[in-house]
């Protein structure tokens, strides 16, 4: 029996009122973002059809004409391409600050759908949704690339420590502590999540024989808090002891992922994603949610965020 073929995300879509707080501000300020983009794309259009239409209009010899002539004519044309200029600005700073914000949008909504879709993760475990596998991965390999350079971070700020001070007592490596910790349980969530995966199908009754491996549980995050009560040379001893764990595990449940990423074929008229059209769907209900008069606000806040976040 397929029982994946009978689930779809709009059979279990959420509503926008149930999820977390923080996707919700993102979905809003993704729908926000598009909204003022097409505005602006219209907006240019117009202006550029009347620019066109403007020069057709220019009197020739315009230098031969009168004064009030050809301060109408330059005032019209310095009046469009003013017009232009800004139009041009703002949606070079939408463009700028969507793939930014869409990639928080869905690394949230990723989540989200693990923890609250069965359905989901039930997909996955018996190769359904390939473009959510591949998209596993790439997240995977994300959080090890993040964890990688805040304990290279951490291991620069241990040079100034002084000989047996703990690091909770050093301002600036207690505060490098913290990214490495947050880098840490993104990580360990990713494996404790392959490894719901694995359990799902060795469970199910559509699959002969699971293909994917349970991989040891990491305590990243756990280990990273305990380095706050040691010295600098405790601390380095431990972290080389990490980066070398950290290349055993997490290169060993990459393989795994990606060999399972490859028997997602997503065929037999099976839907390649789970999350985008749930994605989609959200979308448009967020969409009946928005003032008209807030749109610009919040687009202009957006901006800064992403500006800030080095975006």
């Amino acid at each position: 029996m397929d029982v994946q073929a009978n689930v779809t995300p709009a059979a279990t879509s959420p509503t926008v009122a149930q999820l977390p707080v923080r996707l919700r501000d993102l979905l809003k300020r993704d729908v926000c973002l598009d909204l003022t983009r097409a505005q602006i794309e219209t907006a240019l259009r117009q202006v550029q059809a009347e620019a066109e239409e403007l020069k057709k209009t220019r009197p020739p010899f315009l230098f031969l004409h009168g004064k009030p002539t050809r301060s109408e004519f330059q005032i019209r044309e310095a009046s469009a391409v003013e017009t232009l200029a800004a139009l041009t600005k703002g949606y070079e700073q939408v463009v700028s600050a969507q793939p930014r914000l869409k990639s928080w949008v869905e690394d949230d909504l990723e989540t989200f759908v693990r923890d609250s879709q069965p359905a989901y993760v039930l997909g996955l475990a018996t190769h359904r949704f390939p473009d959510d596998w591949q998209r596993a991965v790439i997240r995977f390999d994300q959080r090890v690339k993040g964890f990688r350079s805040a304990l290279g971070v951490v291991q620069a700020s241990l040079g100034v420590v002084p000989s047996g001070m703990a690091l909770s007592s050093h301002a600036a490596a207690f505060e490098c502590l913290m990214p490495a910790r947050q880098w840490g349980a993104l990580l360990d969530y990713e494996i404790v999540f392959f490894n719901r995966v694995a359990d799902l199908q060795r469970r199910s009754l559509e699959m002969g024989n699971d293909t994917l491996r349970r991989q040891p549980e990491t305590r990243f995050a756990q280990t990273v808090g305990q380095w706050a009560r040691m010295d600098g040379a405790s601390v380095r001893q431990r972290l080389a002891e990490m980066l070398a764990e950290l290349e055993a595990s997490t290169g060993a449940a990459r393989a795994a992922y990606v060999a399972e990423a490859s028997l997602s074929g997503g065929g037999g008229g099976a839907a390649r994603s789970f999350v985008y059209p749930m994605w989609e769907a959200l979308r448009q209900l967020m969409r009946l949610e928005i003032r008209p008069d807030e749109v610009e606000a919040i687009v202009a806040e957006t901006e800064r965020m992403v500006a800030a976040a080095g975006g």
